[in-house]
């Protein structure tokens, strides 16, 4: 078989079953239905479903008016003790990011209150210090803007009418793109990640992350494609062409997988050590969603994510002794691996699901599925019924060596819990998300909702939902007081999305029974975008 790291045409691409047929990963790991179903019919929300969604609606509200009566404006509130935190330079990240959740929920209450937040925002004004972060601004302030421009000018017309708050959600958008657009100002092009707004000057540092560089292209494609002013995507796509033709070899140890680090002089790819976690994650997911967003403009993207899935199921993953039906994505430095996996890299299991519906792919599917059925393996082993921070496992090659604990060679005990802190991280629910859209089989859906319960129960307080210390202990261990804005733009979301059954809801991603095609692209913080190019 041909490597997908040898690239494909978009012809071959599209042709299902052939990339990875002579790939062995456990067989189909899934018995799945048909892509497309004649006759599919519109299904009928459950009394169950509806309840579901009010609930949702509920905590998002329950949330959203505890930071509203003691932090609205700063970025973050603790929802133990009530204080407030300004943790990304004050542009109040918490609103900003719940802005498309709100209005997708139907809140116009908070929709408006966020609107005119925004509207009154200066950017030039960074509490805290001088300078913001721009990889956690971009996905967050920046694509919930993007974000919700594109929800309230198309299925959210009746929303927010008030003509001078769209326009000044317009001018911030703009205003914000030419604030981080900043951050391109280097010898290469490749991004720093720490921008002064107001002297459009960078930090110093000498490299970022492939993360940092390659989670700029959706959002700035879609800024350019709004206001038909293509500076901000040549900038993306100047530093993501660095990672997309890496150099030198050592940076890329597999084809289509990285390092961690970029030279900002240069744009080499500095080190061997990589993940589908921190430092990485959002680059791989990112190289499927630009081909999804501009399917025209960006084939090169997805044949180049095809290289990273192809290099993950041949060499990455891995399985605990004792349950192969279970795929796990541990650290890489090289031809070397450690088997831990820390919660963010839960997304790639959606990752893998999507990029096989999108090229029709049933292995890709299944590989994706068996992530997140591990991860239900995961929130099960818990006290609480939540995830812990990172998981170990060890497996069967290390027990036949002779190389592990006798104890974990064991399959009750050989998948386990490390880090047992929950920080509210969506990527499972995420993950959940995208396999019951390609398999509709419930369990995702009521996996998702004993997960939204199990927060209910151990994260709740007076003024929103705080992390815990202990997913082993029955009461959680004690609250952490921390709330991050993905609670509202994420864990809200998916939660909710996996409930409405609305086939004619065109910003969910594709039904794999009902033949429709992505029109709409969610960012790496769930904010959905309408897709500029062919839909696939």
């Amino acid at each position: 078989m041909a490597r997908l790291g040898e690239y494909i045409s978009r012809s071959t691409v599209k042709k299902a079953g052939v990339l990875f047929g002579a790939i062995l990963i456990l067989g189909h790991l899934h018995s799945l239905s048909s892509f497309a179903l004649p006759g599919f019919s519109t299904e009928i929300p459950s009394q169950l479903q509806i309840s579901r969604k009010t609930e949702v609606a509920a905590a998002f509200q329950h949330a959203w008016t505890g930071y509203s009566n003691y932090c609205f404006g700063h970025d973050t509130l603790r929802p133990v003790t009530n204080t407030c935190e300004d943790d990304f330079g004050g542009y109040g990240a918490t609103a900003i990011d719940s802005l498309p959740t709100a209005i997708m929920l139907g809140n116009e209450d908070a929709v408006l209150q966020i609107l005119g937040f925004i509207a009154a925002l200066d950017f030039n004004v960074v509490k805290g210090g001088t300078k913001i972060q721009v990889f956690e601004v971009t996905i967050r302030h920046f694509a919930g803007m993007i974000s919700a421009w594109d929800l309230l000018n198309g299925p959210f017309s009746g929303i927010a009418k008030d003509a001078d708050l769209r326009q000044a959600l317009y001018h911030q958008m703009i205003r914000l793109g030419d604030v981080l657009s900043c951050a391109f100002n280097t010898p290469s092009g490749v991004p720093r990640d720490w921008v002064d707004p107001k002297l459009c000057e960078t930090d110093q540092g000498t490299t970022n992350t492939v993360a940092g560089v390659g989670t700029m292209i959706l959002e700035f494609a879609r800024l350019s494609d709004i206001t038909g002013n293509d500076t901000y995507v040549k900038l993306a796509q100047k530093a993501e062409d660095y990672l997309l033709r890496p150099s030198p070899a050592v940076g890329e140890p597999y084809p289509g997988l990285l390092g961690s680090s970029v030279s900002v002089a240069t744009g080499s790819i500095v080190d061997s050590k990589g993940s589908w976690g921190a430092f990485s994650d959002s680059f791989y997911e990112y190289l499927l969603k630009a081909y999804l967003y501009n399917s025209d403009q960006y084939e090169f993207y997805l044949e180049r994510w095809l290289a990273a899935a192809d290099s993950t199921i041949q060499y990455i993953g891995s399985h605990p002794y004792g349950h192969p039906e279970w795929t796990l994505l541990p650290y890489w430095d090289g031809a070397n691996s450690k088997n831990l996996m820390e919660s963010l890299s839960w997304f790639a299991g959606g990752n893998f699901i999507l990029g096989g519906m999108v090229t029709r792919n049933q292995t890709l599917v299944d590989y994706g599925l068996s992530i997140a059925d591990a991860a239900g393996a995961a929130y099960n082993m818990t006290a609480t019924g939540l995830g812990g921070e990172f998981v170990a496992w060890t497996t069967a090659s290390s027990c036949d060596d002779g190389n592990a604990d006798e104890s974990t060679c064991d399959p009750s005990n050989s998948f386990r819990s490390s880090d047992t802190k929950f920080r509210l991280r969506p990527e499972v629910l995420e993950t959940w998300y995208y396999a019951y859209r390609a398999t509709r089989d419930p369990k995702y859906r009521e996996w998702s909702w004993s997960a939204f319960s199990a927060i209910n129960q151990h994260c709740r307080t007076e003024s929103g939902f705080s992390a815990i210390r202990d997913v082993m202990a029955e009461d959680g261990g004690g609250k952490i007081d921390v709330q991050e804005s993905f609670v509202f733009a994420e864990v809200m979301k998916y939660v909710y999305l996996i409930h409405l059954e609305d086939h004619n809801t065109r910003f969910q991603v594709q039904d794999s029974r009902s033949g429709a095609k992505n029109t709409w692209v969610f960012n790496t913080e769930a904010h959905p975008f309408r897709v500029a190019g062919p839909p696939v």
